[in-house]
């Protein structure tokens, strides 16, 4: 069998997740009471469910809460809004897309209505710069489609027409400054680039090819990089972005990651990425060089089995993994000086098939 069909297959069966919201929201209402926990969402893509957990401050442990519906089928991918009051389930077998709301004060999560159409295979969802679109990458129909969010509601109304894209598109991240997207698209082998203007429309500017099968996308805090991962040649690649223009450049040389890396996550101040293998069921450290964006490997830690998705703790301290084929969340403390990743405990339960975590301040 071919490296790309193999590759194709691993995405589908064993690979389904790996997003979040970005940016900022123009009018945010009052926050959390300093007394209320925070919370972790796991997308759960066999048993269509979201697991919610309370979060220790102190130590991050995680404690389960309830497990609700989804609402849709094959629920792989969850993005919150910026004010917290809001999450949203792509459901990619369903084709749509399930609304939250989350209580301020109780933390009680609740699904609002019905959930609303999307494209065909809504792969993964993220919310756009000023916190007032959604986009929905629709890998069988080759778009992305955006919907309006009702800052009161949470609810969504989709906007007129969709922007086209390369093969299988996987996922779309925003540049810090809000003005260029980038989304990796698995079947054709490259990232396109977008202009965002204020209204939030997309407007292609290019593509640059990549390795085989690009299955993530992340965005360095400063901007000045961007880096792929590729999960048939297990390699991630480095660009460099013109700050002006938003092309990019690659550079080299590339890094190797473990077999069947899934996503990439960087901590807020840039200084290490952590790539999930999914098929070696491990997470990859590598260290950042600010000046260059090169990456150094740094340590290798396992996790459970087929690790998808890496999300960290608001204070750094934190990492948690959730692991597809063994249906929990490992739980890490993150070393501040060398980003080493430590195990906490035992792995928490969850429902069948955790694609993504989300957190929730």
């Amino acid at each position: 069998m071919p490296v790309r069909k193999i590759a194709h297959s691993v995405l589908i069966l064993i690979v389904p997740m790996l997003f979040v919201g970005c940016g900022g929201y123009t009018n945010p209402p009052s926050m959390p009471p300093a007394t209320a926990p925070q919370l972790a969402l796991v997308a759960n893509s066999i048993s269509n469910s979201i697991s919610i957990y309370a979060v220790d401050a102190q130590t991050g442990q995680l404690q389960a809460k309830e497990m609700l519906p989804s609402g849709g089928m094959n629920t792989r991918v969850l993005a919150l809004e910026p004010s917290g009051r809001f999450a949203y389930a792509g459901n990619i077998g369903s084709n749509d897309i399930s609304v939250f709301a989350i209580d301020a004060n109780t933390r009680h999560v609740s699904m609002v209505g019905s959930p609303v159409p999307a494209g065909s295979g809504p792969r993964f969802i993220v919310i756009g710069p000023m916190g007032n679109v959604l986009y929905a990458v629709n890998q069988r129909a080759n778009n992305i489609t955006g919907f309006s969010i009702n800052p009161s509601t949470g609810a969504l109304t989709p906007l007129t027409g969709s922007v086209p894209t390369d093969e299988a598109p996987v996922e779309l991240r925003f540049h810090p400054s809000g003005h260029f997207a980038y989304l990796a698209n698995f079947n054709s082998g490259d990232v396109t680039v977008y202009r965002v203007d204020s209204s939030g429309a997309l407007g292609l500017l290019g593509a640059i090819p990549v390795a085989l099968s690009p299955s993530a996308i992340s965005m360095h805090p400063s901007g000045k990089f961007a880096y792929v991962a590729s999960l048939a040649s297990n390699e991630i690649t480095t660009f460099s972005v013109d700050q002006a223009s938003g092309a990019l450049k690659m550079l080299t040389p590339k890094v190797t990651s473990g077999d069947g890396p899934t996503s990439i996550t960087l901590d807020s101040q840039g200084r290490f990425a952590y790539v999930t293998d999914a098929i070696a069921g491990s997470v990859s450290v590598f260290a950042i060089d600010l000046a260059t964006g090169a990456l150094t490997p740094r340590s290798t830690v396992s996790a459970g089995a087929n690790p998808v998705v890496l999300t960290l703790h608001s204070s750094g301290r934190f990492a948690y993994v959730a692991n597809l084929g063994s249906d929990n969340v490992t739980h890490f403390a993150v070393d501040s000086n060398t980003g080493a990743l430590t195990p906490v405990g035992l792995p928490v339960s969850a429902g069948t098939g955790p694609a993504w975590l989300t957190l929730v301040k």
